[in-house]
């Protein structure tokens, strides 16, 4: 007997599905849809719901293929229809979205706020756009985010703020070429004025009678309608951004940068004058302060009797040396803002390294007492010096082979003293030839090593002794 297979025809595989879930009245409701298209629906670029949705069908558990009770969508929506459920569910449910989506929908609104920033933004000092990787590259320098949900424009306004307030581009907003019609010519003379003083820039060459032709900032749009309506004329926009088209040539390129720097030079004099101003007016202050201090000392002398008739004298001393006092020197506000940044860092390092300096010998100080606490030698640092002493004293009458004399921590040569005798160039004592090879392998020798690895002062071998060199090869010292 043969074996049949038998297949289910009537299943339904949901690939690529996107989940949106709503939940209402305790239960929970879902619909599977294409991943690209629930973000064109929602913004009504996409209104067919078959290109939407994978099925009609309204669930509770899209991953267990289990659907919703129709008294569940009656007690929740209020209806029936999976059709009126879908729709309702797709604006306002909530979308899983992965975070490859959410990445690349990141990447296409900071391309659109870049292609926006380049399209309607200019270079002030050539009234060219800058590219789009130019863009790109301040916003990444500034931090500049893209927000998902908010819209491009709002963003392009924020991105525009940020990059002339950080200074990273030289930057600002096209201007827009406006033409305002009005009734007869004095009309159109009163017209120029108001909008000259709106802040727009008139081009007298297109300018002829009731017509003017101005540009604007696009943020005084509505200023400039608002007077063209009240001076009742009618507006029109002409261009909206006016930029400069073409290849550069050099020679104008060269004449715009001779201007900025003409410009530059200019308002460095101008700085200048009133700075040397300011110096004058401060000097004249001065010498009026100078000279009432001196009426107020010679009217004190006055009233006491004294000095009668010296303010005249007084008077003339303070021009004398006024006269006498050397001019002063008068200097920009850019050089005096350079000197004083400049010795204001010089102040803030000196600071920091006296600060260094003192925190390193606090430091020191503090391990030398925790050293003494530790070997409990505050009390016998005298007994220790005594013998020290009784020991050089004696070492004359020892052998040399077998004495060790404790010399100064300073810093000693190697080299041969009276007879075999060595000297230490760590612990600072002299040693005969049998002990010298053996001190460098003394555990003495090996502490005095380590504490000269640490910028410290060696100890004595009786120092050592008293001390517990175990626990300083272990690390707790």
């Amino acid at each position: 007997m043969s074996r049949q297979i038998t297949q289910p025809v009537n299943q339904v595989r949901l690939t690529n599905v996107a989940v949106v879930r709503i939940n209402r009245c305790g239960k929970r409701f879902e619909v599977a849809c294409y991943r690209n298209k629930i973000v064109n629906y929602r913004q009504g670029i996409e209104t067919d719901l078959s290109e939407v949705l994978q099925t009609d069908r309204v669930f509770t558990n899209v991953s267990k293929g289990q659907f919703a009770n129709s008294s569940d969508l009656r007690k929740a929506f209020g209806t029936t229809d999976d059709e009126e459920v879908c729709k309702v569910i797709l604006t306002k449910g909530q979308v899983q979205v992965s975070d490859m989506e959410r990445s690349a929908q990141l990447e296409n609104t900071q391309r659109e706020v870049a292609a926006m920033v380049s399209a309607k933004c200019v270079d002030p000092s050539s009234n060219r756009p800058y590219t789009t990787g130019q863009i790109r590259d301040a916003m990444r320098e500034v931090g500049f985010m893209v927000h998902p949900t908010r819209s491009v424009k709002q963003q392009f306004l924020d991105c525009v703020r940020l990059l002339r307030e950080r200074d990273v581009l030289r930057i600002e907003r096209a201007k827009m070429e406006l033409c305002v019609i009005v009734d007869g010519e004095d009309e159109g003379k009163r017209m120029v004025r108001r909008l000259t003083e709106a802040g727009a820039i008139v081009d007298e060459e297109g300018s002829k009678g009731g017509r003017v032709v101005v540009l604007i900032d696009p943020s005084l749009y509505r200023t400039a309608d608002k007077l063209a309506k009240e001076g009742r004329g009618r507006m029109e926009i002409l261009r909206q951004c006016v930029t400069e088209e073409g290849d550069v040539e050099l020679e104008s390129e060269l004449q715009r940068k001779s201007r900025r720097k003409d410009q530059a030079e200019a308002a460095e004099r101008n700085e200048g004058i009133a700075d040397s101003s300011d110096n004058d007016n401060d000097a004249i202050l001065a010498g009026l302060s100078r000279r009432m201090e001196r009426v107020a000392r010679i009217s004190g002398a006055d009233d006491d009797g004294e000095g009668v008739g010296s303010l005249p004298q007084a008077l003339d001393g303070d021009e004398e040396d006024e006269r006498a006092a050397p001019a002063q020197p008068i200097n920009s506000r850019k050089q005096n803002r350079k000197a004083q940044k400049k010795s204001k860092k010089a102040k803030r390092r000196e600071r920091e390294a006296v600060a260094e300096r003192e925190a390193k010998a606090e430091a020191e100080r503090a391990r030398q007492r925790e050293r003494s606490e530790r070997l409990g030698l505050g009390e016998r640092e005298n007994s220790s010096s005594n013998t020290n002493g009784s020991e050089d004293d004696n070492a004359g009458e020892a052998s040399p082979a077998a004495q060790r004399v404790s010399g100064s921590n300073g810093n000693a040569t190697n080299m041969t003293l009276s007879g075999n005798l060595k000297a230490c160039n760590t612990c600072g004592g002299t040693f005969g030839p049998a002990q010298y090879r053996a001190h460098f392998r003394s555990d003495w020798h090996r502490f005095n090593v380590k504490l000269k690895m640490k910028g410290a002062t060696p100890v004595g071998e009786e120092e050592f002794k008293l001390c517990d060199s175990d626990a300083f090869f272990e690390g707790s010292l």
